[in-house]
């Protein structure tokens, strides 16, 4: 017969882990575990599970069953196995793909059509269990459908686990089977790169746009300086996760250098720490914010984007991002001919390698000065 294990959480509520071994030879050759909300659950799935276990060859084929790794199973595998951890968006979907019935199937089960028919799945909108069980609901299962540059992030986070995973795990990956299912899905057009943008913003959106901020934290100073991030947006050229982590440490102000710790980088993000140089715009944007805490622009990416996403829509500004800053700094750098003109000089403002991405964010409008005698220099300037 399983035990029960009574459990007092952080919030005060109590929990009943049912627990069932079973042994073979002496030795434990079975675990399973389940917890509930109330004792009669735990006593009930006890009973249930006892008795399916019972049956004749049941023991042996569960045994069987737990030795054949998931794709759930063979991603925690993977994920345990990184020093460095993975950035955001990686982990973010490598959890999502556990959490669909996907991540239920059996790794030496899957065929090429089962591959196809998650990056389907994906397109249509088919909807994971929340990473927090409380927010369980079917309102959460409608369908919401995926673009195709969507579905391409999620299949090329799992390329790397079928690509790396099989020795992590001491499993044979079905590599062959996933590379065919991949060029059925572009031939499909279910897959696809994401298009380069060129949106940069106009002299008249970013007016709104720092009136709207300017005037909001002029009324009640305890608000996000929202003029103060978009200026450091443009002249620094940094990504905003970026800037909210640098540190008055990480700033030279003798030599006008930053340092970007864990700069984005397609493989080696951890680690990647770059020393940039700072324009003289940038040098005095960084001087006008206050020593008062240990972050030059001490405020959260995520509360950045909330911000600017519902400026724009309430002042009827279309398709315009956060991001799109960095396209605006990155090109009036060259248009400006900032360093000469040179790619390996600017690339030593906006951290960018040899190799990197520097030319999707270049997207030259005209050559000149397009923010001389701009009136909201002398606002940006001014100390917070």
């Amino acid at each position: 017969m399983g035990t029960i294990m009574e459990r007092q959480k952080k919030d005060g509520a109590t929990s009943y882990t049912a627990v069932i071994r079973k042994k073979k030879g002496g030795k434990v050759v079975l675990t399973l575990t389940e917890t509930f909300k109330n004792e009669t659950a735990a006593e009930r799935w006890i009973r249930k599970t006892e008795r399916a276990l019972s049956e004749r060859g049941a023991l042996d084929r569960a045994v069987a069953a737990r030795h054949r790794k998931t794709w759930a199973d063979v991603i925690s595998d993977y994920c345990d196995a990184s020093p460095e951890g993975f950035g955001k968006t990686k982990a973010a979907n490598l959890s999502y793909l556990q959490r669909l019935d996907f991540g239920n199937l059996p790794v030496e089960d899957t065929d090429n059509h089962d591959f196809f028919r998650l990056g389907q799945d994906l397109l249509n909108g088919v909807q994971a269990p929340p990473a927090d069980p409380q927010a369980d609901c079917p309102e959460h299962y409608i369908m919401k459908p995926r673009k195709p540059q969507t579905v391409n992030s999620y299949m090329a986070t799992l390329r790397t686990v079928v690509c790396y995973g099989g020795p992590i795990s001491n499993i044979d990956m079905p590599i062959g089977a996933f590379e065919v299912a991949i060029l059925t899905l572009k031939h499909q057009r279910m897959i696809g790169r994401s298009a380069t943008r060129n949106r940069r913003p106009t002299l008249d959106e970013l007016d709104r746009l720092l009136t709207y901020f300017h005037d909001r934290y002029r009324a009640d100073r305890r608000r996000v300086p929202m003029h103060k991030v978009i200026g450091a947006a443009i002249t620094l050229g940094h990504r905003q996760e970026a800037l909210c982590r640098i540190p008055w440490d990480d700033f030279n102000e003798e030599k006008a250098r930053l340092i970007i710790r864990n700069m984005k980088h397609p493989r080696n993000t951890e680690g990647n720490d770059v020393e940039t140089w700072v324009t003289e715009e940038g040098m005095k944007m960084i001087m006008s914010m206050p020593r008062i805490k240990d972050r030059v622009f001490p405020y959260s990416p995520d509360t950045i984007s909330r911000l600017f996403t519902e400026a724009c829509q309430i002042l009827g500004i279309e398709d315009l991002h956060f991001h799109d800053l960095r396209h605006e700094a990155i090109s009036r750098f060259f248009e400006i001919g900032l360093g000469g003109g040179s790619r390996e000089i600017i690339m030593k403002y906006t951290g960018h390698s040899p190799d990197g991405s520097l030319s999707r964010y270049i997207h030259v409008e005209q050559v000149g000065v397009k923010y001389a005698d701009w009136e909201w220099w002398p606002i940006l300037f001014a100390p917070l």
